[in-house]
């Protein structure tokens, strides 16, 4: 077993080091780029050793208190932790990459068993940081602390106990992961799965504000904190306080804290722990196997109803730039992370007005009665942010098709037009929705302020646009858009963040000024249609220097597929 282990270790080891490895495939830049996202890793274990030690301090004086009989807060903190490391490894397989997608069916060929392949698979979880966190905290510290306090049983049932925790946490995220393999294997299930995680994933931050009590009375006056707390729990929260007992977590807690005072009874909750464990170890097992024996299977798509639509020609483009354009907006239609893009901020909305009826309302600073402005804006500009994960690796995320497109008789200049237009649909079309639909619910009071919304958004988008375009020629990442979890570059992600606030930024302050300084919101359209031309000649001009950029690096480019 150890052999295969090292093995598998030695395996990881050499295709890191191959990849920073200079080859005449790869040019300088390349090279850092490949290096930066392969390094990002590491650098972020780095980064958690003060963590580690903060955590491991944490943990001794958890257990030291404990056996003294005073470890109420400390321990508090390591519940809640615990419970946010459970949240993780349930949700981090769906939102990042998963894990050897490609090349798990390969191990088939190799003479090794299947348990010892998924035991190096949970291996691997174990690597992931919210797992490895929980050993500091719970594995050492706690025990260690229990053990300065001399009470060496209780350290040894709270070893016990972190230990199975480890392995359940772990056994959860190979359990998600596999789970996320099977369903991704037909390719139409896996539209509809990641369709419905879409919407899943975000409305969960509802569940706090529906934890959290009212705190307004009838009338609108504002509860003291002594009403507050006089009112009974809600429904969910009363629901979630009797399933609190059966969290793994909670058990972990009821075996420490039991363990000093009645050793035997901690043995109860620390049984139970364990035969969880085992429960979601064996599931991730079965699971696994599956995924060994059951084949990919990719549905052929049938044309559509629309299949005529993508043969016309966008006003103001060639025939050869709109069809780049429809192709990228195809992809996003076809694909379950193009669909997430045009998904997610249509729940803005819907997130920000809970939050706000909970809260009195929102409101823009100089505007009053307009409550369905704030939510329309909000998701305008949602629209482009959940954009930036494909507008900043426009070129890799076509694999192939871009060197398709460097056959076909278009030029650079197309090709980035192109782009730009299919970015600018795939964002204008939930940016529009979100409108639409707020203005239907709240009604329209200042109609000249809703008509600034798309000013605003169009300029932010002309600005954009280009610094898209030269981060995805310098920073280009191979993804599977079948995946959720396929981001950009992480340099590439956070230039585009900074970018896109620096976009969005002229058009909030000119329309705060107006309001505010001139108190003349008559006169906002106006200046944001100044500002959209002023924005449209600067993209204009960026995007000169960005075609040479781009045709200087097609080579490259052309290698992510």
């Amino acid at each position: 077993m150890m052999r295969i282990f090292r093995a598998f270790v030695w395996m990881r080891l050499r295709v890191l080091v191959n990849s920073l490895e200079q080859t005449g495939a790869r040019d300088t830049l390349e090279r850092f780029n490949v290096a930066t996202e392969k390094l990002g890793s590491i650098i972020a274990l780095v980064l958690l050793i003060p963590s580690t030690l903060g955590l491991f301090v944490l943990g001794m004086s958890a257990g030291f208190f404990l056996a003294q009989g005073h470890a109420f807060v400390t321990l508090t903190i390591v519940r809640y932790f615990l419970i946010a490391v459970t949240v993780v490894a349930l949700v981090g397989p769906i939102m990042l990459p998963l894990r050897d997608s490609g090349s798990v069916v390969r191990y088939l060929l190799l003479p090794i068993p299947r348990l010892q392949l998924y035991l190096a698979q949970m291996a691997g979880a174990l690597a992931d940081p919210w797992i490895l966190l929980v050993v500091p905290l719970a594995v050492l510290g706690i025990p260690i602390g229990l053990a300065i306090g001399l009470d060496f049983v209780a350290a040894a049932l709270a070893f016990a106990a972190a230990v199975a925790f480890l392995i359940f946490a772990a056994g959860l995220t190979s359990l998600v992961t596999s789970v996320i393999h099977l369903l991704l294997r037909d390719r139409r299930r896996g539209d509809i799965v990641m369709f419905v995680l879409v919407f899943t994933i975000p409305a969960m931050a509802l569940l706090p504000q529906m934890l959290v009590r009212e705190s307004r009375g009838p009338g609108g006056r504002q509860l003291t904190r002594a009403e507050r707390r006089a009112l009974p729990p809600s429904a969910v929260a009363q629901g979630t306080l009797r399933l609190a007992p059966y969290l793994p977590s909670e058990m972990y807690r009821r075996t420490a804290a039991g363990a000093v005072s009645a050793p035997a009874g901690a043995l109860v909750p620390l049984a139970e722990l364990g035969a969880i464990a085992l429960f979601v170890q064996a599931a991730g097992f079965a699971a696994y196997r599956r995924v060994l024996d059951m084949p990919v299977s990719l549905s052929v798509r049938r044309a559509g109803s629309f299949g005529g639509l993508w043969n016309r020609v966008v006003p103001g483009l060639s025939p050869g730039a709109s069809a780049v354009a429809f192709t990228q907006l195809r992809l996003a239609l076809r694909t379950p992370r193009g669909r997430a893009t045009m998904a997610t901020p249509l729940l803005m909305p819907l997130l920000l007005g809970v939050v706000a009826s909970r809260r009195g309302g929102m409101a823009i600073p100089g505007v009053s009665g307009d409550h369905g402005l704030p939510l329309a804006a909000a998701g305008v500009f949602a629209s482009i942010l959940a954009l930036l994960p494909l507008a900043m690796n426009q070129f890799a995320i076509d694999r192939a098709g871009f060197t398709r497109h460097m056959l076909s008789p278009i030029s650079v200049g197309e090709i980035l037009a192109g782009k730009a237009a299919g970015n600018a649909m795939i964002a204008a079309m939930p940016a529009t929705l979100c409108v639409i639909l707020t203005a239907i619910v709240f009604g329209i009071e200042h109609p000249l302020l809703w008509l600034s919304l798309l000013l605003a958004f169009a300029a932010t988008y002309a600005v954009l646009s280009p610094v898209a375009a030269a981060l995805s020629a310098l920073l280009p990442k191979a993804v599977d858009l079948n995946s959720i979890g396929s981001n950009a570059h992480p340099g590439a992600g956070v230039l585009g963040m900074l970018s896109f606030a620096l976009s969005a930024a002229p058009s909030i302050l000119l329309t705060l000024v107006t309001i505010n300084w001139l108190r003349r919101p008559e006169l906002v359209p106006v200046v944001l249609l100044v500002w959209l031309a002023i924005a449209i000649g600067v993209g204009y001009l960026l995007f000169i220097p960005v075609r040479r950029l781009v045709a200087s690096r097609c080579e490259t480019l052309a290698q992510y597929y």
